[in-house]
């Protein structure tokens, strides 16, 4: 059995980089399902502020957003076959857009 977490974020790494190449919007239902997914993952890996009751989650979901398109060690869970940031900045988009609307 191996680390929740891990296997947790290859299926989310998966899902944002099928929505990222289809040329779906960050905005659409699809993503933000998608997004609910990865803010439901993150609240589950203790001492985050999106797993502590009263953190910060908002911040916390946006500023990860941002690392992850600044930061290529992290964005490279999100490369499409495009290259560059495109399927980080997808992702940013997206949790900025799901964190304002919903935390």
């Amino acid at each position: 059995v191996g680390d929740p977490s891990v296997s947790g974020v290859v299926h989310l790494s998966g899902e944002w980089i099928a929505a990222a190449t289809s040329g779906s919007d960050p905005a659409s239902d699809a993503a933000q399902a998608i997004a609910r997914r990865h803010v439901d993952w993150l609240t589950g890996i203790p001492g985050t502020p999106a797993a502590v009751p009263g953190g910060d989650a908002r911040s916390y979901v946006i500023g990860l957003g941002e690392m992850y398109v600044a930061d290529p060690r992290f964005g490279a869970n999100y490369a499409t076959a495009e290259g560059d940031t495109h399927g980080a900045e997808f992702v940013r988009d997206a949790l900025r857009i799901y964190a304002e609307r919903h935390l």
